[in-house]
């Protein structure tokens, strides 16, 4: 009792964080929550097969979006923290990196699409396995998957434009609404459809959130003052490029093991671990709720001792937290495995890779935790440096130990990988933050 009542003293009771984080985690747990008790219906609508190329397709595009974003999102949030004080320049500066944005995403799609990039991955990636995912398959889906990274390209950046103004009831509505007219339709859909349902879950799924993207994005575009400022560009390519090039050197951490998953153990195998992969996302859901609220009033901060004794007090709170929901993740899906709400054809590994996912997505969110720093510190290359160490590591890591042990092999990677990345991040914040303090001093 005495350990429960110094926690409760020290981490929630009259901390402003943690309550604004529950005014955004009450509607968020409503809205994310309800995607994750629909996994279970998509489980029965969908075939063991189909729902592994569907999260295979949707991995790649997710792993896509975070490439051809460029950063930008990163550099919205820095920069909306930076002009705070003078709406005018802000305006000015939401009008340049949005119009941007739109402008490279549309070079770079329609670059893509003619030259057939996409299609020479899946060439290249499913030669040895063309009982599976083949090119002649992928062409099926290709427009959706395309329609897929437009759209979580766009909703990631809406998001963030949210979160930088602080808007979190704009924030919560768009989410709502994405369940209900995204995930709610696509339901109705294939319960009531006797057509292929990847394709049509794609389809409408993606179709349904672009558009809804498009009518929240006016609130952005009501905050347009068209003077286009090169300042402003040039500041958004120093913060975002490093942030891409992070994204295409990690593509191995985020993708590969999919990627060897599929390959070693098949579509039918990979849907069981795509399915233990969205359970312990939950894990990194909570954390993004929490760095909502988090990530403005960080940007903001000029303290750096302040900064540094807040930071170390979230790392305990956000692992001891992070470790009692995993723990009620892996008793609630034993629970559904037991009493049949998740179909007994999923039953096989995934409580044996369940438990080391958990692990990997709390270390996975600590890392989110320390990245903001390089934000903060405009330091935002260090991730390319790491990306690539840990791709290079991971390459070899997930072939050996996928090959050998499957999916579980394929966690264990993913686990050593993002340990690894947290020392980094960790270490490295640790070295920033005192020097700025010995400047400070001096």
């Amino acid at each position: 009792m005495g350990f429960t009542q110094k926690f409760v003293n020290k981490y929630i009771k009259g901390n402003e964080m943690f309550y604004r984080f529950i005014n955004v985690f009450s509607v968020d747990v409503f809205v994310r929550g309800a995607n994750l008790l629909l996994i279970p219906v998509f489980l029965y609508l969908m075939t063991r097969r189909e729902f592994g190329i569907y999260n295979y397709l949707y991995s790649f595009a997710m792993t896509a979006s975070g490439i051809l974003n460029f950063g930008f999102y990163v550099s919205l949030s820095k920069l909306y923290a930076d002009t705070i004080e003078n709406i005018k320049k802000q305006s000015s500066m939401i009008f340049t990196v949005t119009t941007s944005l739109l402008v490279l995403l549309s070079i770079s799609i329609i670059i893509l699409y003619f030259t057939k990039t996409d299609i020479s991955f899946f060439n290249y990636s499913m030669k040895n396995n063309l009982d599976e995912i083949n090119t002649s398959i992928y062409l099926n889906y290709r427009t959706y998957v395309f329609i897929a990274i437009i759209s979580m390209i766009f909703t990631n950046y809406l998001t963030f434009f949210f979160i930088s103004s602080e808007n979190i009831p704009k924030l919560q509505k768009f989410n709502i609404f994405r369940l209900i007219l995204s995930n709610g339709t696509a339901i109705l859909v294939l319960y009531f459809s006797s057509s292929e349902t990847v394709m049509l879950r794609l389809a409408i799924t993606y179709v349904a959130e672009l558009l809804l993207t498009i009518v929240f994005g006016s609130f952005i575009v009501k905050r347009f003052i068209p003077v286009f400022d090169f300042y402003y560009l040039k500041k958004a390519f120093k913060i975002g490029t490093p942030i891409m090039i992070a994204a295409i050197m990690a593509t191995m951490v985020n993708f590969g093991d999919k990627f060897f998953v599929m390959k070693y153990a098949g579509v039918n195998d990979f849907a069981d671990y795509s399915l233990a992969i969205m359970l312990a996302t939950i894990i990194l859901i909570v954390f993004q709720s929490f760095n909502f609220v988090w990530l403005p009033l960080f940007l903001k901060e000029k303290d750096m001792a302040t900064l540094k004794r807040k930071t170390k007090r979230y790392t305990i709170f956000m692992f001891l937290a992070l470790f009692g929901i995993g723990f009620i993740i892996f008793l609630v899906v034993w629970v559904a495995l037991k009493f049949k709400i998740i179909p007994s054809t999923y039953s096989g590994g995934i409580l044996l890779v369940l438990p080391i996912l958990i692990f990997s997505q709390i270390f996975a969110a600590l890392i989110g935790l320390y990245v903001n720093f390089m934000t903060y510190f405009e330091k935002t290359y260090i991730q390319v440096f790491v990306g690539g160490v840990i791709s290079f590591i991971g390459y070899f890591l997930f072939d050996y130990l996928t090959s050998a042990y499957l999916g579980v092999g394929a966690a264990l990677a993913l686990l050593i990988l993002n340990i690894l990345s947290f020392i980094f991040y960790y270490t490295r914040t640790q070295y920033y933050i005192s020097n700025r303090l010995i400047h400070n001093k001096a």
